[in-house]
């Protein structure tokens, strides 16, 4: 039986199967939006669920010899272990009705808020059960505030939906005076399409149109496409579906947990627990059972209004069938990696796998156009909904770990995201004159634009290897408006040369002097910020540079004895104050009490410089403005250069880190590349934030080659992002002096007027 007995390991499952369980709801939901019953497919879906964990039981289970207390899959079926299996069977109850019952509540409510609510409701209920039932191997300060946010989320989301709503019902009121008259907005479909027909030029039939994502046509044309119709429907009912869908989850993996571990003692003596394998068989199996005789009724007996089927018109339904078994292939395997590696992490932390809803969110987004051409108020929801569930995930953060570690985990997934991209959005429908797909562009002689992406990959990676010391010697806020200020100031000024002068000169070059000044004004913020730090520490030690001295007087600073256990227990310091400084310092891999401010600053500077040229170079790739390329060689596709891009960022990443690792600099300890696969704590992070990162530079260069490169480096708000998780998260600036508060705020209103200034310079490359 094959075991995941490392944290890396554990963590490596998570991030699969939380890839896994956030594609495969916008599978089933894509196959109802265009027309499949539900319970055709949720039959087909069941199938495929059940094969996975048969494949996993039968591998993964089976892989060499029966160990004392953890028997094969085959071996355990045969034991007498009853109490355990029941317990597995109730989770696959409870799954099966909660994916039943989304099925639902995506096309009600929306996938994005469906996901997010659901997912909320499981980990504030199923973590805070996994917690107790884990014996608390979780840290409670860092899980419990964590499930508020999720709480808070849940509220966004709800507002989101109400809102959206609100929204739609607008944009139909021009169409039709009564909005639950279902059937005026589906006889207007007619007109919408008459509207928005033309004649083929060829052989004079009239061709539609496709609706714009958002709009009021586009609405009516999904309405009558989709099989569960939502015009006449309450908000309520979409969000009662999606409460009740979110307990469902939080039971499941609770279940799962009693079933491996046996919490409760029930089993004989000297039976083994359930292994993780043998408890996800019988799972799955109860899992298919339910939804095999709930879907037969809903066929016969259907909800919603559905139209009434039999199984001989589900055998004959052939469209989409493919999807709705991929769709299972997916649920299973994720499934069965989010156990495996709970059984190695803690069931609690495991559920940080629900982070799936931002995986779902960007398929409602770029499939679906979900919130396309939404008010304001509802964007403002969705994102807040969105960031407060990022808040509630980065709560299972762990400090103190090597940059040279970090940034090799990263560069792993930030390629895998541009490969991903290649290989789904740059091979997606046919190629056309001009523009081919990616793996055509492959065979092609584009060298000469290659080289610019690869030159642009090489920089970015510099640049990026740079803030990792910049943001522990100056701080997350200042760096980053900082280099992104100076990534505008000369990027954008050579994007705008490049792009053939189609941004407003007399919008982007102000805006670029707005710049400027907010570069001078982050450089002040850090100088005040030190000094304020300098002050706070000088009446516990009489030398500031003394950091041995204050780190030593930080172990009797705060500490009490533990009534029960009468042990000494570490209360935590408050932000801003000097002992947080000291149990930052302490704490942290890069020692920054001891450092002078220019030292952050030329490397703060530097990683601008670099990220100034990444962009240029990136856009000469996809243009080839030198005119480099053979007659007849079409440009670079954005996908193929992101991909050279992406693979130059990551040789460049791993040769310097491995070379950090044994050459190590600022007094970092040396390391070596077996400390590095051994360590996992915050792996997972890591990943997450390549991926992050990957994803971002993808649709940043998207945006870029419609728009103009000059415009798409408006992008560069994301220290505003940065801001807030950084006086959020690490508490920067808090209990600073007002001198400090003025600079940071006049250097945001700087940024904030220049990011304006430049979205207003924004052209349309022809």
């Amino acid at each position: 039986m094959f075991l995941v007995e490392s944290k890396g390991g554990a963590i490596a499952c998570m991030l699969f199967s939380l890839l896994f369980l956030g594609t495969w709801p916008a599978v089933l939901a894509f196959l109802e939006r265009r027309g499949r019953l539900p319970q055709h497919t949720y039959l087909d879906y069941s199938i495929t669920n059940l094969l996975a964990a048969v494949i996993i039981a039968l591998t993964l289970g089976q892989m060499g010899d029966d160990k004392p207390g953890m028997p094969n899959f085959i071996t355990q079926l045969y034991q007498d272990n009853w109490p355990s299996v029941l317990f597995a069977m109730v989770g696959g109850v409870v799954l099966s009705i909660g994916n039943l019952s989304t099925q639902y509540a995506w096309a009600l409510v929306g996938l994005s808020v469906v996901e997010v609510v659901s997912a909320s409701i499981t980990v504030v209920i199923g973590t805070t059960l996994n917690y107790f039932l884990d014996d608390k191997i979780n840290k409670a300060y860092i899980l419990f505030p964590g499930v508020a946010c999720f709480l808070i989320a849940v509220i966004l989301g709800s507002l989101v939906h109400s809102s959206n709503a609100s929204d739609n019902k607008k944009k139909l009121s021009h169409l039709s005076s009564g909005y639950e008259d279902k059937v005026v907005y589906i006889s207007l479909l007619f007109l919408s399409w008459n509207k928005g027909a033309s004649k083929d030029p060829e052989n004079g039939k009239e061709v539609k149109v496709p609706a714009q994502f958002g709009t009021a046509e586009y609405l009516i044309e999904l309405e009558d496409k989709r099989s569960i119709k939502v015009f006449d429907r309450s908000i309520w009912l979409g969000l009662a579906i999606t409460f009740f869908s979110g307990i469902c989850f939080s039971l499941f993996s609770p279940a799962f947990n009693l079933a491996t571990n046996d919490q409760f003692h029930l089993l004989k003596k000297g039976v083994p627990h359930l292994v993780v394998y043998t408890a996800f068989f019988y799972f799955s199996v109860c899992c298919f059972v339910v939804a095999i005789v709930l879907n037969i009724t809903f066929l016969y007996h259907p909800i919603l209004n559905l139209p009434k089927s039999s199984i001989k018109a589900y055998i004959a339904d052939s469209k989409g069938r493919g999807w709705a078994l991929l769709a299972g292939l997916l649920c299973g395997f994720g499934n069965g990696l989010q156990f495996m590696g709970g059984q190695a992490a803690g069931y609690a932390a495991a559920d940080a796998v629900q982070a799936l809803p931002l995986v779902s969110t960007f398929w409602a987004v770029l499939l679906f156009g979900e919130y396309r051409k939404s008010s304001r108020r509802t964007y403002i929801l969705l994102v807040s909904m969105l960031l407060m569930f990022v808040v509630a995930v980065a709560f299972l953060e762990r400090r103190g770990r090597l940059p040279q570690h970090t940034y090799l985990d990263y560069s792993i997934t930030n390629l895998l995201a541009a490969v991903i991209i290649a290989l789904t959005l740059g091979q997606m429908g046919d190629a056309k004159p001009g523009m081919p797909n990616f793996l055509t562009q492959l065979h092609q002689d584009n060298w000469p634009c290659v080289l610019f992406a690869m030159v642009g990959g090489v920089v970015l990676s510099i640049g990026n290897l740079s803030t990792q010391y910049a943001w522990a010697l100056v701080g997350l806020s200042v760096v980053e408006v900082v280099g992104s200020s100076i990534t505008v100031v000369i990027g954008t000024t050579l994007n705008y040369f490049l792009d053939d002068k189609i941004n407003k000169a007399d919008n982007l070059f102000p805006g670029v002097a707005c710049f400027l000044i907010a570069v001078i004004l982050g450089s002040l913020v850090h100088s005040s910020n030190a000094s304020d730090n300098k002050k706070k520490l000088s009446y516990l030690s009489s030398g500031f540079e003394d950091k041995a001295g204050k780190i030593a007087f930080d172990s009797n600073k705060g500490a009490s004895v533990d009534p029960e256990k009468g042990r000494q227990t570490k209360e935590v310091a408050q932000f801003g104050t000097a002992e947080y400084l000291i149990e930052l310092e302490n704490k942290r891999s890069i020692k920054v009490l001891d450092k002078g401010i220019w030292l952050g600053l030329t490397i703060t500077f530097f990683s601008g410089i670099c990220f100034s040229m990444f962009s240029p170079a990136f856009n000469l790739a996809t243009n080839d403005q030198f005119h480099l390329l053979q007659k007849g060689i079409p440009h670079l596709m954005v996908y193929t250069a992101f991909f050279y891009f992406s693979a130059c960022c990551f040789v460049v990443a791993i040769v310097l880190n491995i070379i950090f690792l044994y050459y190590p600099i600022l007094n970092l300890p040396k390391s070596s590349f077996k400390a590095y696969l051994a360590d996992s704590e915050g792996r997972g992070w890591a990943l997450l934030a390549g991926f992050l990162c990957g994803f971002g530079n993808g649709l940043q260069f998207m945006g870029g080659q419609a728009a103009g490169y000059a415009a798409a480096d408006a992008v560069q708000a994301l220290p505003l992002v940065s801001t807030f998780w950084a006086i959020l998260l690490f508490g920067e600036y808090r209990k600073s002096s007002r001198r400090t508060y003025v600079l940071l705020v006049s250097m945001l209103l700087m940024f904030i007027v220049a990011v304006g200034i430049l979205m207003a310079s924004s052209g349309h490359r022809k």
